[in-house]
């Protein structure tokens, strides 16, 4: 998680790694590539495209399912993106994400 220069935790959303495919629709054209992270606020993205920051993206998730936002970092091999839910979005995706956290965790014992 991302700590700022005090060494706090700046993200409000705890992350889950993962490896879904997505397909990414913004500035009137369809990327495609894979979410690497995924938290209820937003995602990382490893998709070969240039898409300028702030850009409203919408994204189809392996899944998942339809999630928009938009682009608010730009990294090496994608960007990050800040999910617009509403509320029963985010419950959903909540409840996907805690699915997928205990999915992980079984894997691994």
């Amino acid at each position: 998680m991302a700590k700022g220069e005090s060494g706090i935790e700046k993200r409000r959303h705890p992350r889950v790694r993962v490896e879904r495919s997505v397909r990414a629709t913004a500035e009137g054209r369809e990327h495609s590539g894979s979410v690497t992270d995924i938290s209820v606020g937003g995602a990382a993205l490893r998709v070969d495209a240039e898409i300028g920051e702030e850009a409203e993206i919408e994204l189809d998730i392996e899944d998942l399912g339809d999630l928009s936002g938009h682009v608010r970092r730009l990294l090496d091999d994608g960007f990050a993106v800040e999910f617009e839910l509403d509320e029963d979005e985010e419950e959903r995706l909540v409840a996907e994400l805690i699915g997928i956290n205990e999915a992980i965790r079984s894997e691994e014992t």
